[in-house]
């Protein structure tokens, strides 16, 4: 009792321990005498007083003796004990494991609920204490802690409620110990404790609910109710209550229940107050609530009007590495997919393409900026997704930042599937073709085809696909021997790549000059190889390209060389309109040149024109007409392609109601009948050829009769009179007639030369004189074109050299005075006929 009393006076502590005292106060208190501990615990209770005396109590057993003190009933006395443990675990962390493990909570927690004001301040001084170490936070909300806190914190005192307010925080640090706040249901009380009228109220009950936020289970309360106080506490002139009112937020924000409190309570206009905060915290919190808000596309209207582009590229420009990517991340979701499409062109207009390419030009090689870089690249990719702004995104030199990301950035598939797509989209405008060219676009894009992810693939391939179509890259492409990548891609077993190749060899072959490059260095070979594959849209442009580069005389051996009779020979089957008009064309091309016209019959291309001829689309048959046209005007095959059934689907297109077609048939019958090849003029007559040819003299287009005269010319030349007079037993006299008064000179002429070959058969002539012939022969007599000339006297000496019965109607229609013009005409063949 005289050591404790002793004790009691502060002065005295120094002569007490130097004399060995507070040993010996440690000793007795741990006599079995309780009154002895007891006062040997006031003793060292006032011993505590002294901090350089609090390591050596605690590491000598005198915290149980302090614990015995604090069960006391007195007041005075359980207050000294709790005091003397605030103490002692003040700057100890063992004294607060000790204290913790050796039974002193539950004191604690009777004390707190004491209504001393002495009492509750060493309480909660003693509970913040013990809370300021990890390890024991669970243990103390466990013991009991939390209610005697809750109550401490709502007291009048301010000294007892701030220290209970930051107890809790530091408790709430812990996630294990969220559920024990939840069950206390503490959410609706910190709240309330938000609107305190002391700053240091407010700020450690905003640390609370933001640590607490941590915890899904505690966003409940906080949307309900807590969100207006939030808000307004990021409004706080306290740096510590803004980066507590950011950090809540921040974490609320995943959260999509809570967007729409956060923006219709004004959180918008707090978090971009907040990303001017001079704590770089604050703003990081700030600056990823942001980000997560702009995820929810329902708000983002709301998000841009209450200023969200100007404030975020604000801060884009002016902040370092660590801030800038989530900020570049909250334009990238506000210009997502699903995004209103005016926002992108908002973004662009706000200015953020020059903070963005800085971004970009920043140490690219470097990893630990590749969240930027990723943001960076989704962000110019979906702002390249409109129109507006692809011209603007090329002309700020961002092509040339992506292309270089590109190459720096291999590891990450991510980034490659956005710089892709950003590409992509602006290759799919024509007017930055040229620039994105020279910009390395080209390269980039076929080096992004080496991706094994598919979607890199896809949009790379896209990309490539829209440069080869431009007239002047094409060439380039092909002139700079850019041109095996896209063979690679044509075999590769991706389709996107075979499409690609197809489209890209299809726009090359539309450039003479690209042609020799493609024939020389493999691109012919690749695209017939190309065409044998089952994809309609690849089968289509290799066909196309085929088509193109045959359409070249001088690369048309190389184009049989490689096999393109008999590769078109299978296409040609084919039911799709376009790849049976090109496939007609490759036919109708190649068929022009002489030497290979042989090699069509030889290799069997015969049965494929027909069956092309049969197709519902007219392009491919005037192009398969004119391949059988061309085919037969080669002199030695001309009876094997009349045996092969040409001449029925001929006369079933001389009727079609097409002009191009029913001249190219009408040409190919007569270069059939031609040269008496075999019986293929009794063919004619035989199958039904002379009727329909005889038609084609009334169609009311001068090409379309001279075709038909051509070939009725062709079918009535020799001396077999079968085919004369099939021709006048099948009406063909009048209409050939008729044509004598056309204005068209070549019409009159071939009709002239008809009736001269007509005339040669007895039967024949009698009917022409009795049709009036003579009539129109002799008023030809009259015109200045010597064929012409040379035609009627062929036929005015046909008419003489038969009957003398002719003589007369040839005197009574002008014929003599004719002849004798026709002596006149200075053309040694008028004048013989005139003459004779």
């Amino acid at each position: 009792m005289a050591l404790s009393n002793l004790a009691a006076n502060e002065s005295n502590h120094d002569h007490m321990i130097h004399r060995g005292v507070l040993k010996v106060a440690l000793r007795l208190g741990q006599s079995k005498d309780e009154d002895i501990r007891l006062y040997a615990a006031f003793a060292l209770a006032n011993f505590a007083g002294n901090t350089a005396q609090c390591a050596a109590i605690g590491d000598e057993g005198g915290i149980a003796a302090l614990i015995m003190l604090a069960h006391a009933e007195d007041s005075n006395s359980h207050t000294l004990a709790v005091s003397a443990l605030r103490r002692l675990c003040q700057f100890s962390a063992r004294n607060r494991g000790r204290i913790v493990r050796g039974g002193g909570l539950p004191p604690l927690a009777i004390a707190g609920m004491s209504e001393e004001l002495e009492t509750q301040r060493e309480v909660a001084a003693t509970y913040c204490n013990l809370s300021l170490s990890d390890e024991y936070k669970v243990e103390i909300v466990e013991q009991g802690a939390l209610r005697p806190l809750i109550k401490l914190a709502q007291s009048s005192d301010l000294e007892v409620a701030r220290q209970a307010c930051g107890t809790l925080a530091n408790l709430a640090e812990h996630l294990d110990t969220h559920s024990h706040f939840v069950a206390e249901r503490s959410g609706n009380f910190l709240i309330a404790l938000m609107k305190h009228r002391h700053e240091e109220i407010h700020r450690e009950a905003s640390r609370t609910i933001a640590n607490l936020l941590s915890s899904f289970e505690n966003h409940t309360d906080m949307i309900a109710d807590g969100l207006p106080g939030l808000v307004h506490l990021g409004l706080s002139l306290d740096p510590e209550c803004q980066y507590n009112a950011a950090l809540a937020l921040r974490k609320l924000a995943p959260n999509f229940a809570s967007h729409r409190g956060i923006v219709y309570e004004g959180g918008l206009k707090t978090l971009f107050f907040l990303l001017h905060a001079k704590e770089l915290n604050t703003r990081r919190q700030s600056v990823l609530a942001l980000r997560d808000l702009a995820a929810n596309s329902e708000f983002r209207r709301m998000y841009v009007e209450e200023g969200g582009l100007n404030a975020l590229i604000t801060f884009l420009r002016d902040v370092d590495a660590s801030l800038q990517a989530p900020a570049v991340a909250a334009l990238r979701h506000l210009t997502s997919l699903s995004s209103h499409p005016e926002i992108k062109q908002q973004v662009v207009e706000e200015g953020v393409l020059r903070p963005v390419l800085r971004c970009l030009n920043t140490n690219p090689g470097a990893k630990g900026l590749r969240d930027l870089q990723c943001q960076c690249a989704g962000l110019v990719a979906n702002l390249s997704e409109h129109t507006a702004n692809q011209q603007k995104i090329v002309s700020e030199g961002l092509t040339t930042a992506l292309v270089a990301l590109a190459k720096v950035t291999q590891d990450s598939a991510e980034i490659l599937q956005d710089v892709s797509r950003a590409l992509a989209n602006l290759c799919s405008n024509e007017e930055n073709h040229k620039v994105v060219y020279k910009q390395g676009a080209l390269l980039c894009l076929i080096q992004l085809t080496e991706s094994p992810d598919d979607i890199t693939q896809r949009y790379s391939a896209m990309g490539l696909r829209f440069l080869s179509a431009n007239p002047t890259i094409r060439v380039h492409i092909v002139q700079e021997s850019l041109l095996q990548p896209f063979i690679k891609l044509a075999q590769s077993p991706l389709l996107d790549y075979q499409r690609t190749a197809a489209a890209a060899f299809s726009s090359f072959s539309l450039n003479e000059e690209n042609k020799l490059k493609l024939v020389r260095d493999g691109g012919l070979a690749q695209i017939l190889r190309c065409c044998a594959f089952d994809d309609l849209e690849v089968k289509r442009d290799c066909v196309f390209a085929l088509a193109n580069v045959a359409d070249s005389l001088e690369h048309q051996l190389d184009v049989v060389r490689e096999g393109a009779i008999s590769a078109m020979i299978n296409v040609g089957a084919h039911d799709d309109a376009r790849v049976q008009r090109d496939c007609a064309r490759v036919f109708a091309s190649l068929s022009i040149t002489n030497s290979i016209k042989p090699e069509l019959v030889r290799q069997g291309a015969l049965p494929s024109f027909f069956r092309l001829t049969r197709s519902l689309d007219v392009a491919t048959q005037r192009f398969a007409t004119l391949a059988i046209c061309n085919v037969a005007s080669s002199g030695d095959d001309k009876a094997f392609i009349v045996e092969q059934g040409a001449i029925r689907p001929l006369t079933h297109l001389i009727r079609f109601p097409d002009a191009q077609i029913q001249r190219y048939a009408a040409l190919a019958l007569a270069a059939l009948a031609l040269g008496g090849m075999g019986n293929n003029k009794l063919r004619l007559i035989e199958e039904g050829a002379v009727p329909p040819l005889i038609d084609l003299l009334r169609y009311p287009s001068a090409d379309v009769q001279l075709c038909g005269c051509l070939a009725l010319n062709a079918l009535t030349l020799g001396k077999q009179s079968v085919t004369k007079v099939s021709v006048m037993q099948s009406g063909g006299l009048l209409p050939l007639l008729a044509l004598l008064a056309s204005t068209d000179e070549e019409c009159v002429r071939c009709a002239l030369y008809c009736i001269g070959s007509l005339a040669e058969s007895k039967d024949v002539l009698q009917k022409l004189v009795e049709l009036g012939t003579l009539a129109h022969v002799v008023a030809l007599t009259k015109c200045i074109d010597t064929e012409t000339l040379r035609n009627c006297g062929y036929i005015l000496a046909l008419v003489v050299e038969q009957k003398t019965d002719y003589h007369d109607d040839m005197y009574r229609e002008g014929g003599l005075d004719a002849a004798i013009s026709l002596a006149f005409v200075e053309d040694m063949e008028c004048q013989e006929y005139a003459t004779f």
